[in-house]
């Protein structure tokens, strides 16, 4: 019944991201086969025009991992994820809690009067939209990672599935935070206002083409900006990011436990 009744909460923004996540993979345009001349060159010309060292740019870029590097998992995706993580998160308030009003409120109360325990409600629900995010993250790369190979350009699998995990498993921190601002606020929308601003915030300034991210930004982590530069996963961001969600999804379950509706 918890299951149903968190896909219930998010059965509209799931099959939304999750086609929004395929046409944004159609619009890399995967089965085209890229001259990788004429991308060497524009790398070189974009590299001059950020002053980057081109030889290092196309090192790292010049070849078909480069291309699904920058234009999917460091690009149309990892803006794709925060936004989904943070609406997702905040829809478990709006029907667990009475104060959200109206229907809302009603459903609300008849949640938390469930012979059920809070901890458990929210739980479950974070364990479903973390399956979401996997399913809304994978689909889309699926779809670009197939056209791609059919079209005759070859990555590497490994590669894919390293920055697919990495992302996927750094953006559990919108997830989380998102939570904790729900149970905060007792509020879907403040929640979700706070959350895509903290997201732009990241994200600043967005004209970033390849200046890696601050360690401490959750996008240097979500990019793999550390595995394609130095070919290394970079496990302490990983346990970091992770044990930061952890912390902030047991605050939320403490919060929620306390609150006094």
């Amino acid at each position: 019944m918890l299951w149903q009744k968190s896909w219930w909460e998010t059965r509209l923004a799931f099959p939304i991201f999750l086609g929004l996540g395929l046409l944004l993979a159609a619009s890399q345009r995967p089965w085209k086969q890229y001259d990788l001349d004429i991308w060497i060159s524009s790398l070189q010309k974009m590299a001059q025009h950020r002053g980057v060292n081109p030889q290092e740019l196309i090192s790292l870029l010049g070849n078909n991992d480069g291309i699904m590097w920058l234009a999917w998992f460091n690009g149309a995706l990892s803006g794709l994820l925060p936004l989904y993580a943070v609406i997702v998160g905040a829809s478990f308030i709006a029907y667990s809690c009475p104060l959200a009003g109206g229907s809302r409120g009603a459903a609300g109360l008849f949640t938390i009067s469930l012979p059920v325990s809070r901890r458990r409600l929210l739980l479950t629900h974070a364990a479903l939209t973390a399956m979401e995010i996997f399913l809304v993250v994978l689909a889309p790369s699926l779809f670009y990672l197939i056209a791609s190979g059919l079209a005759g350009r070859r990555f590497s699998f490994w590669n894919a599935v390293i920055y697919l995990l990495l992302l996927a498993l750094g953006g559990m921190v919108f997830l989380a935070f998102s939570f904790l601002l729900a149970v905060i606020f007792s509020n879907q929308w403040k929640a979700v206002i706070i959350g895509v601003a903290i997201v732009i915030a990241l994200q600043w300034p967005f004209s970033r083409f390849f200046e890696e991210y601050p360690w401490w930004n959750v996008y240097h982590l979500m990019s793999g900006e550390t595995y394609l530069r130095y070919g290394r996963i970079p496990w302490l961001g990983l346990f970091a990011s992770l044990g930061a969600s952890a912390l902030m999804m047991f605050a939320a379950v403490r919060i929620y436990e306390r609150r006094d509706f």
